[in-house]
């Protein structure tokens, strides 16, 4: 019988609070400048590729006006030639996408790092059992004796 009240009361005793992250993200100024910089990375790595798309098609069009003058192994050749251009082109765009997420992750790793050392903070100086996240990914649906602790992390990172 006390084994069981004891389990009860460590039951009762829990403490349960809840916050939505991507707002939390979204709050920080940390998020906008990294956004900013991703768009500006982002265009950056698009105007390369856009030049190198224009260079490329301007070889095709060169070589449009001269194949009729050039002999048929020259043609091939240089078709040959554009056509390993050509996969050199969607490896280096596959290759500015990789870039682009690696930007991305370390750009916003530092942030969700301060947001997750706040929130662990305020779960523990607050005696808080569990902090579930009511983000889009991981929905609480019914949080009775919960406590939404943004406010708190808010606090905590002087937002």
């Amino acid at each position: 019988m006390t084994l069981t009240l004891c389990s009860v009361t460590d039951a009762i005793a829990q403490k349960f609070g809840h916050l939505n992250s991507g707002q939390l993200l979204s709050m920080m100024p940390e998020s906008k400048s990294a956004e900013s910089e991703l768009q500006a990375f982002r265009k950056q790595q698009e105007k390369i590729l856009e030049n190198k798309v224009t260079a490329f098609q301007a070889k095709i069009a060169d070589l449009q006006k001269r194949i009729p003058d050039l002999p048929p192994a020259t043609a091939k050749a240089e078709q040959e030639k554009l056509a390993a251009e050509e996969q050199e082109l969607y490896a280096a765009r596959a290759k500015g996408e990789q870039e682009l997420v690696k930007k991305r992750e370390s750009l916003l790793k530092p942030i969700y790092e301060k947001a997750d050392i706040a929130v662990q903070a305020v779960g523990k100086e607050n005696g808080f059992t569990f902090i579930f996240d009511s983000g889009s990914f991981n929905i609480v649906l019914f949080a009775e004796d919960a406590t939404d602790v943004l406010p708190l992390v808010k606090a905590k990172l002087g937002l």
